[in-house]
């Protein structure tokens, strides 16, 4: 999807080898699947974003618009895509099933930590949180090993905008009070060191005239991915108004002679509520699946 155009280009730089984003489509292939993403976002929620992308200094601006639609027969949520062409959103083929929206959180999921080290105080914005700090081993296809390593917020208090990460090629959900994360990947083909830190708790975005307090949030990516040097820097603005969606992403990105930039931009969003415990238990029975 192009509103993921950024978040999963880098995915498919690093999904390539284990570091995946959570948004895009599936395989064409493999249709039954349902298309991953948009997991907090019930029908009749839609949202309007703008690309502006520079490849190897090459320029392209696209326009479109996502729709959370019911399909006709099961009445599964699914996605509508549109292009902006000729001054009119012009849809870009039939609605894709969405895979049924999992909102259980990270804690629900029941991960353990393989580590934990002492507390440590994590200073944002001139304030101090004392943050627990623990250690998450996922063992991947083909030997891949990734680490995440999460400071979480021990007051209580903090409870950010519903967020992801990708792990061997799945999106998980990150704690609400988690203030940063490091991750390790290793592969056969891949070796990476991510750092993910908030820049900002509350900065404000104007988005068609709705002023979204926003929590900003910097990542940067260093190493080595088919065996080319890899450098990533991704920007992200997230908030509550539109959970699990990104409402601005600036990225810049090297990997081997590819450059890339880009800035992807919600110009309006509606969210439907339907469900209003949108970060409650899962929408369907996870032994079904």
């Amino acid at each position: 999807m192009l509103f993921r155009l950024f978040t999963p280009l880098l995915a498919l730089l690093l999904t390539a080898s284990a570091f995946g984003g959570e948004g895009g489509v599936a395989p064409a292939t493999q249709p039954a699947k349902g298309v991953e993403g948009y997991r907090y976002l019930d029908v009749g929620s839609w949202i309007v974003i703008e690309s502006h992308v520079r490849t190897n200094g090459t320029p392209a601006t696209m326009k479109r618009r996502i729709q959370i639609t019911a399909d006709a027969k099961t009445h599964q949520r699914s996605l509508q895509e549109f292009r902006w062409v000729n001054d009119a959103f012009v849809p870009t083929g039939e609605p894709q099933v969405l895979a049924r929206a999992d909102r259980r959180s990270f804690d629900q999921l029941g991960f353990t930590p393989d580590s934990a080290a002492p507390d440590q105080v994590v200073t944002i914005g001139g304030k101090r949180y004392v943050c627990s700090v623990s250690t998450y081993v996922f063992n991947g296809p083909d030997g891949r090993v990734t680490r995440l390593t999460l400071w979480r917020d021990k007051s209580g208090a903090t409870q950010l905008p519903p967020r992801s990460i990708a792990v061997n090629l799945k999106q998980i959900p990150l704690p609400q009070d988690a203030l940063q994360a490091d991750v390790g990947l290793e592969g056969s083909n891949v070796s990476t060191q991510t750092q993910r830190r908030i820049l900002s708790m509350a900065s404000p975005l104007r988005v068609n005239g709705q002023t979204c307090n926003c929590l900003v949030e910097g990542t940067e990516t260093q190493g080595t991915s088919n065996g080319k040097p890899l450098s990533i820097t991704v920007r992200e603005w997230l908030c509550h108004d539109l959970p699990g969606e990104r409402l601005r992403t600036v990225t810049a990105m090297a990997c081997g002679p590819m450059r890339v930039e880009s800035d992807v931009t919600v110009l309006d969003f509606h969210v439907a509520r339907l469900d209003a415990a949108i970060h409650a238990m899962p929408t369907f029975d996870p032994s079904a699946e």
